[in-house]
């Protein structure tokens, strides 16, 4: 069993020395619940060059043996899935319900994608039939150094770790420092599930000392990073220094495009649910709603009302609730921005700054409803990461995706209209990696990513998994 203030590096938990420590702390109550180590570029060193060493087995290993592989770190993350429900929930706040069935499954869900992803990939391609010494080799780019959030712990830690796996790249994992102790508890499946030594390390601790060390370092081949478009910057100046592969997925700002001829009350109150849910920090969140203005004053007051009726309170207890923002910097920043846009002139219909009455511990927020915004008001071009809902009307379709499209962001856009040609015309225009009709979720397996300071590549699937590939042209093969 590990220590809190452990690395998990050449298939052993080791104790850094000569680290400093960080305090990890419960967003619902700010007491800390542990203390971890900050990587230092010596840690990252040990760990990059462990990866190295078990690259060459690894990464001849058969797509077969791999899915094996990832079929028993499967079997364990199951098994335990309880654990990390409960981990990921006391880290980051995330209600019991939401860190069981969303959380925690996410991560379930991407390791069975992964799995029968395998099967699509084209290893050996002959893309001549006539000429079939002329193949195209898929294979391992590298040593992949891997950083994660703490909005989606587990969501975003398989997406990279299963696709490298899958891939046979080997890895470093830096986890959020805010929410390190559910990639703890991962690292534990690992070893569990028995993947070979050397093949996945992680190194806890922040982004300017560990991160930076990691991204920098010369033996790594692919940076997988999601987090912020100002870290991905940073990230993307690092990896250009020895010609790194950089993989991001950053912010976004998604428009939600509700017309007259939609479910009206289905999809205002389907479209406040998801923005609130994980209180507001999901980087798709659709946190523009943009509505035709002869259904305008009515999907107000209909936001207004889901809102109101959005329950706040203690991630330890079960329920459809939202709970705490993740840290004090997060709440602080969340409640500048709303008050940001009550000075700006946009209209408060619900929620608003401060915390819900009787939760003055912890670092909750209101639900948040703005009316009449414009699109130039910094609440509708700044991702909040928070239970805040900005609503601007349009008169047509033309206006409805020039709105839609004026972001520096292109995560993902939803779509909600009756009208089927509608719906094929306007997904089209929209300029998002990722566009939602009338409430349909994405199907196992999809791509998530985006256009513009969204980042680049896609996660997740066969796509995630060629994230991590790179393609071989050999001429004279023998047949």
């Amino acid at each position: 069993m590990a220590e809190d203030t452990d690395f998990y590096i050449d298939g052993a938990w080791v104790t850094p020395s000569g680290s400093e420590t960080l305090e990890v702390i419960n967003p619902a109550t700010e007491e800390v619940l542990t203390q971890i180590s900050i990587g230092t570029a010596n840690h990252i060193d040990q760990a990059a060059k462990a990866a190295r060493k078990a690259f060459p087995a690894w990464s001849m290993t058969t797509p077969e043996q791999r899915r094996n592989y990832l079929s028993a770190l499967t079997d364990v993350y199951i098994r335990r899935s309880d654990e990390m429900a409960k981990a990921i929930s006391r880290e980051m706040g995330a209600p019991m319900s939401l860190s069981s069935r969303a959380q925690t499954g996410a991560g379930l869900g991407h390791l069975k994608a992964f799995i029968a992803s395998l099967d699509e990939i084209q290893w050996v391609e002959i893309p001549n039939p006539d000429a079939p010494e002329h193949q195209l080799i898929r294979e391992a780019i590298g040593v992949a150094a891997l950083i994660t959030p703490w909005n989606w712990p587990m969501n975003q830690v398989v997406l990279k770790v299963g696709a490298a796996l899958a891939a046979g790249c080997t890895m470093v994992l830096k986890p959020s420092e805010i929410a390190p102790l559910s990639s703890m508890l991962f690292a534990e499946f690992v070893d569990e599930a028995g993947i070979p030594t050397g093949v996945f390390n992680l190194v806890n601790g922040d982004g300017a000392t560990t991160g930076s060390a990691l991204t920098a370092h010369p033996e790594v081949d692919v940076i997988s990073f999601t987090g912020s478009t100002r870290a991905g910057r940073l990230i993307s100046q690092a990896g250009a220094e020895n010609i790194t592969r950089v993989s991001l997925e950053l912010g976004g700002k998604s428009p939600n495009l509700i017309f007259a001829d939609a479910d009206l009350p289905k999809a205002i109150k389907h479209g406040v649910a998801s923005v609130m849910m994980n209180t507001g920090q999901s980087c798709n969140a659709p946190t523009r709603m943009l509505v035709e203005r002869s259904v305008y004053d009515e999907a107000v007051k209909l936001a207004a009302e889901a809102a109101d009726a959005t329950a706040v309170g203690d991630p330890a207890e079960e329920g459809r609730h939202i709970g705490p923002l993740s840290s004090s910097v997060q709440y602080e920043k969340v409640q500048a921005l709303i008050q940001k846009g009550v000075d700006e002139g946009a209209r408060l219909v619900s929620g608003g700054p401060g915390k819900p009455e009787g939760l003055e511990t912890g670092y909750y927020a209101k639900p948040t409803v703005f009316a009449d915004v414009n699109n130039q008001m910094t609440v509708a071009r700044e991702e909040i990461f928070g239970p805040v809902l900005v609503m601007i009307p349009f008169d047509t379709e033309e206006e409805a995706v020039e709105i839609a499209n004026d972001t520096p962001y292109g995560l993902a856009a939803y779509l909600q209209t009756g009208d089927p040609e509608r719906a094929r015309r306007v997904s089209h225009q929209l300029r998002a990696g990722m566009v939602q009709l009338n409430g349909a979720n994405r199907a196992p397996g999809a791509p998530f990513g985006g256009y513009k300071q969204s980042g680049n590549g896609r996660e997740g699937g066969p796509l995630g998994i060629e994230e991590f590939l790179e393609v071989k042209s050999v001429s004279g093969m023998p047949v």
